[in-house]
């Protein structure tokens, strides 16, 4: 067998395994009256009266009429067969074959009833039990019932049924019984959820609702976007210039401080100003002299000379370049 049909058959048994987990469910539900199903009216071989719900019997009282027929252990042949592993549909083939085999009278004179359970090795245990048709017909004649009115075999105080056309009916309806049940907890469970789940309906909606009209602002927002883009830009703009501007030094300051503190036999032919860094360039008679002029002014610090002076023969005044640090007028030297 190829990988592909062994997988199958694995999830074919899970699913009969998962089936039958429901069905056993269901029963020991049915049982214990947590799920709607008919129960049975059966009479005993003393005369009795039983109700008969899943495999569970309760003693009734009142005198509603029977319908059902209950065998007594004692008439009865019990046993347990192991099949091997097969869909659920099959099962009922193969118990009967099984039956047949295990009978000690021909099929036609005997009716079985059986359960079937999973085991831990992939198969099915079968618990099964069977009596002499002659008796069940008796005792249907003794106490007054149809030939397919429905059969139990008593084993331990439950019932077995017989599956026979009466077995299949009720089956059938209670198919119906289940589906309608089904649909009802579905609804109860919506009913109840709908509280819990109504806050986070709304709070989706409001989402929903928010993401719409954010997406309707948008387009009408880009104009705004691009003014508040060149605002943005220009406010940059003019924090940069403020910044110069604090960080420049007043120049009208600087010229004044140097031509007080030039002689009159200097001029300038240059005046470089790099933040608080002044460099100038020009004649002078005597450039050592001058460099100590400017070194005593307050405002003017670091005070040097950038290059050997020059002594031009046509004016006979030597060049100079200085460098020197502006530090305001009211520093003290």
């Amino acid at each position: 067998m190829t990988g592909w049909g062994q997988l199958s058959l694995r999830v074919q048994a899970a699913l009969d395994r998962l089936a039958w987990g429901f069905g056993d469910l269901q029963r020991v539900l049915v049982e214990h009256g947590a799920w709607p199903a008919g129960a049975s009216a059966a009479v005993a071989s003393d005369g009795g009266r039983w109700s008969v719900t899943g495999g569970r019997l309760r003693k009734r009282a009142g005198g509603r009429k029977a319908v059902g027929l209950l065998v007594p252990e004692s008439e009865c042949l019990w046993g347990a067969v192991q099949l091997p592993a097969m869909p659920c549909k099959a099962l009922g083939s193969a118990v009967e074959e099984a039956l047949w085999r295990v009978s000690p009278l021909p099929p036609d004179q005997i009716v079985a009833a059986w359960r079937a359970e999973p085991d831990a090795h992939g198969g099915w245990s079968v618990q099964w039990g069977m009596c002499r048709r002659s008796a069940r017909d008796q005792l249907l004649v003794q106490h007054g019932l149809r030939e397919d009115a429905p059969v139990f075999l008593v084993r331990q105080g439950r019932a077995l049924p017989v599956r026979n056309q009466a077995w299949q009916k009720q089956n059938s309806r209670q198919r119906w019984v289940d589906g309608a049940a089904v649909v009802l907890l579905l609804l109860l469970l919506v009913a109840l959820s709908l509280p819990a789940l109504m806050p986070l309906v709304l709070k989706r909606q409001a989402v929903v609702r928010a993401v719409e009209h954010v997406n309707m602002l948008v387009p009408k927002a880009a104009p705004l976007r691009q003014k508040m883009d060149e605002l943005r830009r220009q406010a940059g703009m003019a924090e940069e210039l403020r910044k110069n501007v604090s960080a420049d030094l007043p120049l009208a300051s600087v010229v004044d401080g140097l031509s007080a503190a030039l002689p009159g036999d200097t001029w300038l032919d240059r005046i470089e100003i790099n933040g608080s860094e002044i460099r100038i360039t020009g004649l002078t008679s005597n450039a050592p002299e001058l460099i100590a002029q400017l070194g005593r002014h307050p405002a003017l610090a670091d005070v040097r000379a950038t290059g050997a002076s020059v002594r031009e023969g046509t004016s006979n005044k030597e060049r100079f370049t200085f460098e020197m640090r502006w530090r305001g007028e009211g520093a003290k030297p």
